[in-house]
């Protein structure tokens, strides 16, 4: 795989599928110093499954090897295809990998970006290895608002997977409810609504202690019981009485004409 001209060709087909009006919204909205050719996420998503396709014998290394050169483009639309490919095997990564992944994340301009990493990439990465728990419990306690926020948002797929790791997250997040960042903030509600289907009663501990404001899954409804009285099928006596009434009623006066 030759990296230099992967990426050419990327950058060429996401530019041609670019709006140079969108490209400047975007600069103007993020205000960073990251380029954009103005693709949309759709193009991002197709891009990166082309490529996975064109390259399905792709192991670890040279992911994450190419990956590295997308990032270093300082491409928006190009670092969202290298996280697209790891999302998308996710499956490859060890452990050994966090700190890379940890890098991308420090290096992030876009918050958009970070999200999908840390939800989709690192949180598998934790599903799979449960001792990285200790390593979001770091980015929970580090200074930049990136680490802190990747802390919550790879907890969403452990925290769904296992049963047991509310008491992980709960460790981890208490320290951070005090933190000024609304979308920290957001992100621990947003958590505390996905985790709510496994973790109901621990969830529902958590917000009333704290405060939070989060939408717990509705109980399905049973099926209404039945009236006292009422037949198979949901029809009462007095009601198929009436309707049989009309059958008799035509039998009888049948039976007389005969008998005349």
């Amino acid at each position: 795989m030759n990296f230099a001209r992967e990426q050419s060709l990327l950058r060429q087909r996401l530019q041609a599928q670019g709006s140079p009006a969108l490209a400047a919204a975007r600069q103007q909205e993020l205000g960073t110093a990251t380029t954009f050719l103005g693709a949309g996420d759709d193009a991002i998503a197709a891009a990166a499954t082309d490529l996975a396709a064109m390259h399905p014998q792709m192991g670890r290394a040279q992911m994450t090897a190419f990956v590295r050169t997308l990032w270093q483009s300082k491409i928006y639309e190009l670092r969202a295809v290298g996280i697209e490919l790891l999302a998308a095997r996710a499956a490859l990564l060890e452990p050994a990998d966090l700190t890379f992944l940890e890098g991308l994340l420090a290096d992030s301009e876009v918050d958009a970006l970070a999200q999908r990493l840390a939800g989709d990439v690192i949180g598998v990465l934790v599903s799979k290895h449960k001792k990285l728990w200790k390593d979001l419990r770091r980015f929970a306690a580090a200074s930049q608002d990136v680490l802190r926020r990747a802390a919550v948002r790879a907890s969403r797929l452990p925290l769904v997977d296992d049963s047991e790791a509310f008491p992980r997250f709960v460790e981890l997040a208490e320290p951070l409810l005090a933190v000024p960042d609304q979308r920290l903030q957001q992100a621990i509600d947003e958590l505390l609504t996905a985790a709510a289907a496994t973790h109901g009663d621990a969830v529902k501990e958590f917000a009333a202690r704290f405060g939070r404001s989060v939408k717990l899954p509705k109980k399905k409804a049973g099926k209404p019981a039945a009236k006292p009285g009422a037949a198979a099928g949901g029809v009462s006596p007095a009601k198929q009485k009436s309707k049989l009434a009309p059958a008799a009623k035509h039998a009888a006066a049948n039976k007389r004409a005969g008998e005349k």
